[in-house]
């Protein structure tokens, strides 16, 4: 489910890079700069997380991950509502509005995807922890507790 998630969080991040391009050639540059900027937070978060997840699965780096992940949530349902409240302004002023309800729609899914994706990170961190731990075990590595010192 968290692998299924996780490509679906890629697809809609490549649909957002479209939109972003679509925005950059027909609207304004402040519209330009909120899709281009949450599409390449989208990426940076894609990437760092797939990093994260195979190579550095520390209890701070799994913790500094999913904690960007429920900021960006929270950043997508912000642009959400403030794509949303764009809408009636234009329609007041007779301008076109499909491409921010699309925008807005994606900033939605977005928002809820990642939001779960957390949330399951944070149900199964400490599995993931000591998956990292279980193939360092593998490696024929064996803990010593620190002794001791004797009080006299």
């Amino acid at each position: 489910c968290s692998l299924f998630l996780r490509y679906f969080i890629l697809l809609i991040s490549i649909i957002q890079i479209f939109i972003a391009m679509y925005t950059m050639s027909s609207r304004g540059g402040t519209e330009a700069f909120v899709s281009m900027w949450s599409s390449i937070v989208l990426l940076i978060l894609c990437v760092g997380g797939t990093v994260i997840m195979r190579k550095f699965q520390s209890s701070v780096a799994v913790g500094f991950f999913m904690g960007s992940v429920v900021a960006a949530s929270q950043m997508f349902l912000l642009v959400f509502l403030i794509l949303f409240g764009y809408i009636e302004d234009r329609l007041e002023n007779d301008m076109p509005v499909d491409g921010e309800r699309l925008n807005g729609f994606v900033c939605l899914v977005q928002a809820v995807l990642l939001g779960s994706f957390a949330a399951i990170l944070a149900a199964h961190r400490s599995e993931i922890l000591d998956q990292k731990i279980s193939a360092e075990d593998d490696e024929d590595v064996t803990y010593e507790a620190p002794k001791r010192a004797a009080v006299v």
